[in-house]
């Protein structure tokens, strides 16, 4: 009787999301028992119920009692793991009719940086030491693509067919719009137009995200702040403008913008000056040489190492 009322409760509560959210808990749910192949043993099973148990006393609802809910949810996880075991075998089999396309690669290497235009008309810009998986053409009812590295997106609307680029531990879905996608360390999106939709692998959690936010997985949460997009996109634009930022924050943005260290020597004490100013389409020397005219400072360039030291800087 408890079992087919947390049933009910739980189809309610997936009744009360969006579409989308309900087809992310469910694909994302049997995702993880997919993940064991198609023959898991009794100890993989087992991981896989207390998942299921997990996300479902999280997501369940507050009303009711904790020790009740444990006890039903625990009846219930067990029918979500048969269901999604015979599921993913009925895939297995190659009878739920679904394509997977054949996958091309494109990898770039230290110093390297790619475009490529996708099928659909979408561009995708590469970053340097960065691999990016994508179908020659794009079937089924996603536009499916893997990253491992820095990548930006430029993708054309079609809301009938979301675009959805998968990285180790996230999954963003988008239906027209540019954002930047980072996976060198914590899962980093940056959007620069349009809406994105950010769900973590791991916890189920999601977040949409509005031009000028950014989302980093730390692998417990999503952590969601305010940015200007042109220091996280600026690697591809070389299009920057810095309003009152601090002077380490200014070299930490041109670090990353054309991938260099930028090791500072300050001569006393941290300079407490600000820096406004635009550039755009400048070659980092450039932008030195202007910045002169804001501090005091000499550097100089070791080009095997792709350093640039600064010495003995103070505020004019």
């Amino acid at each position: 009787m408890k079992s087919n009322k947390t049933k009910r409760n739980l189809i309610s509560w997936l009744k009360g999301k969006p579409a989308s959210d309900r087809a992310l808990f469910i694909r994302k749910l049997f995702d993880h028992l997919a993940g064991y192949g198609a023959a898991p043993d009794v100890k993989q099973l087992r991981n896989s119920k207390r998942r299921v148990w997990k996300v479902l006393e999280r997501h369940t609802s507050k009303q009711h009692s904790r020790r009740a809910w444990l006890r039903a949810i625990g009846r219930y996880a067990a029918v979500l793991l048969l269901a999604g075991f015979v599921g993913f075998c009925y895939w297995q089999l190659g009878l739920s009719g679904t394509e997977y396309p054949e996958m091309q690669v494109k990898q770039t290497q230290e110093g390297q940086r790619s475009a490529i235009t996708l099928s659909d008309g979408s561009v995708v810009r590469l970053n340097q030491n960065s691999r990016f998986e994508f179908p020659e053409s794009f079937s089924g009812d996603y536009r499916q693509v893997k990253l491992d590295g820095e990548a930006f997106f430029d993708i054309k609307a079609n809301p009938e067919k979301p675009f959805v680029v998968q990285t180790g531990d996230a999954e963003v879905q988008v239906l027209g719009t540019s954002f930047n996608v980072n996976t060198d360390q914590a899962t980093e999106v940056t959007v620069a137009s349009g809406k994105v939709r950010v769900a973590d692998k791991h916890s189920l959690d999601q977040e949409v995200l509005q031009p000028g936010q950014q989302a980093v997985l730390t692998g417990s949460d999503i952590a969601i702040s305010e940015v200007n997009p042109d220091h996280f996109i600026g690697w591809h634009t070389r299009n920057l403008s810095f309003e009152e930022e601090s002077v380490q924050r200014v070299f930490e943005i041109l670090e990353r913008a054309y991938g260099v260290s930028i090791q500072l020597r300050f001569s006393d004490q941290d300079p407490d000056c600000l820096i406004t100013g635009s550039y755009q389409g400048e070659r980092i020397e450039a932008i030195l040489l202007g910045m002169k005219y804001l501090l005091e400072f000499d550097y100089e360039t070791d080009k095997n190492a792709k350093t640039i030291y600064i010495n003995n800087m103070k505020c004019k």
